[in-house]
């Protein structure tokens, strides 16, 4: 099996758990169906759940026994969850019970949508998330024999999308010195249509090296900053990264000249400082926001983006002093040598 087959498994496995996970009335009982037929039918898939299987459950027996509001107890054990799930699923799929008959052990409320989406959450998220952890295992493993037969080091090119300019000129000049040697990993080339960028980002620990262009667009970049702040944490892996800081004088580099500064301005306290201001005074919007819809029901996307920032809030006066303290060579310099210093790194 390639990685592009394995990736479209992994992406038809995505998007067939989450239609099932919404659903919230008998009538959409169909999408359990469908993703029921698909890890059936799905060798990868299915293999692993009959090397999983150990036992037989008599769900009948089972839910006949339970007191009222008495939950089934689901295994905690990764592939005997597996096994139990499979099994619950192909008895729900029997039609004997209706949907709400299963979720009214999982929830007080007397409507039949709560009972569908309780049971749902808790009782069949953990086997989609089994599953997909199994399909992820997968494209790693792959990943790793691919990078353990071959002598070429992979390079992570980490940017903002309003630097791509300078990107695609470190991508093309370096990417010919690295020929036969290291290979350069992009979004706009590595990432397929609907596939998530997020995930790519979280590829960034399976590279050899990690080149990062810092600009002043980077470090205002909230994607950019919470994947990178995560990784630095890694003090082995931090050892693998390459920085490239950004001037001002690098704006003759862009197709079109920036409208504002590009420059990172991290060498002073007063320009570290400033971007700590940035990120306290989009934590004071986002939580604006949150007090504003009131309900934090409704305000689950505010209250995890709240999340984010304050984690880059945490950690960017230390990530700014280790970028500052490593030693550096503009982009300039970088160019007129072939960049033969981090070639040598």
């Amino acid at each position: 099996m390639t990685q592009k087959e394995l990736k479209k498994i992994s992406l038809k496995f995505r998007t067939l758990s989450s239609q099932m996970l919404k659903i919230d009335s008998q009538e959409e009982i169909t999408y359990i169906q469908a993703f029921f037929d698909f890890i059936t039918n799905t060798p990868l898939i299915f293999d692993y759940i009959q090397k999983c299987h150990k036992e037989d459950y008599d769900f009948e027996e089972i839910f006949n026994n339970l007191e009222w509001r008495e939950r089934i107890i689901i295994p905690a054990d990764s592939e005997e969850l597996i096994d139990f799930e499979y099994q619950l699923l192909a008895f729900v799929l029997t039609g004997k019970r209706s949907l709400y008959g299963f979720g009214q052990h999982y929830t007080s409320s007397s409507k039949i949508k709560d009972m569908i989406e309780a049971f749902m959450r808790k009782v069949i998220e953990p086997f989609v998330v089994a599953l997909r952890n199994y399909l992820e295992e997968c494209l790693i493993d792959y990943e790793v024999l691919v990078a353990e037969n071959t002598n070429e080091k992979t390079i992570f090119l980490s940017y903002c999308q309003r630097d791509s300019d300078i990107a695609d000129l470190i991508d093309e000049s370096l990417g010919k010195q690295l020929e036969g040697k290291a290979k350069i990993s992009r979004d706009v080339r590595d990432v397929e249509y609907h596939e998530s960028f997020k995930k790519f980002m979280q590829s960034i620990e399976q590279h050899d090296f990690v080149i990062t262009l810092i600009s002043d667009n980077y470090l205002k970049s909230r994607n950019c900053m919470f994947e990178m702040l995560e990784v630095v944490k890694d003090s082995q892996f931090s050892k693998k990264l390459i920085y490239i800081v950004l001037s001002d004088e690098d704006a003759k580099y862009y197709k079109e000249t920036p409208e504002d500064s590009i420059g990172a301005n991290i060498y002073s306290i007063e320009g570290q400082s400033s971007y700590t201001i940035y990120w306290q005074k989009e934590e004071s919007s986002i939580q604006r926001q949150i007090e504003a819809i009131g309900d934090p029901t409704n305000a689950i996307n505010q209250i995890k983006e709240n999340k984010i920032i304050k984690k880059i809030l945490l950690d960017i006066s230390e990530f700014l002093e280790f970028v500052r303290d490593s030693k550096g060579i503009s982009l300039t310099e970088h160019l007129s040598n072939n960049f033969v210093d981090i070639i040598k790194f």
